[in-house]
């Protein structure tokens, strides 16, 4: 018998009897993603099941569920708990206290309702939080944390994925019903509502539960609610940008690689690691890595939260196959980043504009969407193609949507790079080291460390983007230029499953590649083809007149015909 829900249930029947009634609100929010409330990487039974109601028994054959396991011991053995979990009333109203008490306007009210302690003196609030139970039974089910920094900017060795617990599967949204009440005799009808508003708002930018800045616990309030003008005013300062994307790939996966699966961590992941690459090129490692963790957060070694927060809205298309083999899948939705609105403007969309200009998100965001054949001939579809679009106004002072990106022409890299400097150097004077990684093996962004060249190919868009089918079924005419010389490994050019340059996932040794790939539907208009790939080389420490693979790499790339560098180094 499920009785999560009966609580809130009872007491609005009690204060419907004690005809005040309005002194208890109650509304169904909605989960869109997995919460992280009450449960650690390795739970134990004490502490897990202030978060969860019994709902089953622990197997002994199956070890305790603080046993630490592999991701796939877990996934085998306890792909979910038996627990009913729930958002605990603490937890919503230490969100709605963080949310107010950055609004000067209401910060005095915010104390005098919700309660506050000052040294040994503590006051009572006038409100009561109850927990929020789903709607259904929803039981408490197995997430990963998959930490890729190391692997994907430093080459180092992949990094373990770690399991924890979460409400929420990641694919079905969950209601859930939140309620608070006023206390008889000391709060009003109107500090109810005001408190109320407060709850709804608060919910719906910062989300509930922990990992938030991550895209966690994203919650949306009933419908029909309208913030009052004053409660919608960026905190502080902190202002968002909204992009709508698609994303065509090869398959995305959390906990199960079986399961497709697009997470709002591999956005968080994808930004990070792109931030890391930008700060390397004008920081020391030490000063970039500070820098990262005050704009990002991190949690060893001392927890520290950042200043900038992504969150992810699916839309109807989500996780759809293509219709014909090989298959590949679409995910389309919205993308919020939030932050302080200098280091938004002036720090981080520049740097994503570069980001989603040279390659894609998640897995295979390396290489375009393209087919590949194994080694037993079998295809498969491998790569991504990610399309980010916003709303500018044009000249008429009109919203329209465009593309986010760059232009194929090398003054828009070169002038949009120096901006970002400038802002740099303005923001963190002091920790300003243009060469200190330039002889780093890593992949550091900046015109000594990388370079960006436009490639001929393929000669048409190989998929049709709006009926998510294959349009071209040979594997070689879904490449271009780009792809035909990562692919190269007829000597001299050794370039395919080198870990030197292609990057080789096989034989359980993986290594990351040092090149990124991106198709785009521009035309080259010598080598009159409808496509074109972004060529991204970082060079990892190496110069250009050395005598390694990837400097032999840039030689064959500026060879080829129709190429026109972009940014960055040249043989």
């Amino acid at each position: 018998m499920y009785t999560g829900p009966q609580l809130a249930q009872l007491l609005e029947n009690q204060h419907q009897r004690r005809a005040n009634s309005d002194l208890f609100k109650q509304g169904n929010f909605t989960l869109y993603w997995r919460t992280k409330v009450g449960s650690f990487p390795h739970p134990d039974v004490e502490t897990i099941v202030s978060a969860g109601e019994p709902c089953g028994a622990w197997c002994p054959t199956e070890g305790r569920p603080e046993d630490r396991r592999t991701v796939g011991d877990n996934l085998d053995l306890m792909s979910e708990l038996p627990l009913n979990g729930y958002i605990p009333a603490s937890s919503i109203r230490g969100v709605v206290r963080a949310w107010a008490i950055k609004r000067p306007s209401i910060r005095s009210q915010m104390l005098e309702l919700l309660g506050y302690q000052k040294g040994n003196v503590i006051q009572a609030g006038k409100i009561e939080f109850l927990d929020a139970w789903p709607v259904e039974p929803t039981k408490l089910v197995l997430d990963i944390v998959n930490p890729q920094q190391e692997f994907q900017v430093y080459h180092q060795g992949q990094g373990t994925p770690l399991s924890l617990y979460t409400l929420g599967n990641g694919e079905d949204g969950v209601e859930v019903t939140v309620a608070i009440r006023g206390i008889s005799g000391k709060a009003t009808r109107q500090d109810v509502e005001t408190v109320w508003e407060w709850v709804q708002q608060a919910l719906g930018v910062y989300g509930v539960g922990s990992r938030t800045s991550v895209g966690y616990g994203c919650i949306k309030a009933p419908n029909g609610f309208q913030p009052s003008p004053e409660l919608r005013q960026a905190e502080n300062g902190y202002t968002s940008k909204t992009f709508e994307f698609t994303l065509y790939t090869q398959g995305c996966a959390g906990p199960d690689r079986e399961q497709q699966e697009f997470r709002p961590s591999h956005w968080r992941g994808w930004l990070r690691s792109w931030v890391l690459r930008f700060l390397l090129g004008v920081m020391s490692k030490e000063n970039a890595e500070k820098t990262l963790w005050e704009l990002m957060g991190t949690l060893e070694p001392k927890t520290h939260k950042g200043c900038v927060r992504i969150s992810m809205t699916p839309r109807e298309t989500w996780g759809e196959r293509s219709t014909n083999l090989p298959y590949f899948y679409v995910w389309q939705g919205k993308l919020q980043v939030t932050a302080p609105s200098k280091i938004l403007n002036t720090i981080i969309l520049p740097i994503m504009k570069f980001a989603v200009s040279v390659g894609g998100v998640g897995r295979g965001w390396r290489r375009p969407l393209h087919i590949f054949h194994m080694d037993n001939r079998r295809a498969f579809s491998r790569g991504s193609l990610l399309i980010v679009k916003h709303h500018v106004r044009n000249q008429e002072g009109q919203w329209q949507i465009k593309l986010f990106g760059l232009p194929l022409n090398p003054e828009s890299w070169t002038s949009a790079y120096e901006r970002w400097l400038t802002d740099v150097r303005s923001q963190w004077a002091d920790r300003i080291n243009i060469d200190a990684n330039r002889l780093l093996a890593a992949e550091v962004f900046s015109p000594k460390t990388c370079a960006i060249y436009a490639v001929p190919g393929p000669d048409a868009n190989p998929i049709d983007e709006n009926d998510f089918e294959w349009l071209e079924p040979n594997a070689i005419q879904t490449r271009g230029e780009g792809m035909h010389l990562i692919y190269e490994q007829t000597p001299p050019y050794d370039y395919k499953r080198n870990p030197d340059v292609g990057g080789n996932a096989a034989n359980g040794d993986p290594h990351c590649s040092w090149v990124s790939i991106k198709r785009v539907n521009i035309r080259n208009r010598q080598e009159n083809t409808e496509c074109q790939e972004i060529v991204c080389l970082f060079m990892g420490g190496k110069t250009p007149q050395s005598n390694h693979i990837r400097c032999h790499f840039l030689q064959d790339l500026d060879e080829i015909t129709g190429a026109v560098r972009l940014f960055g180094v040249q043989p």
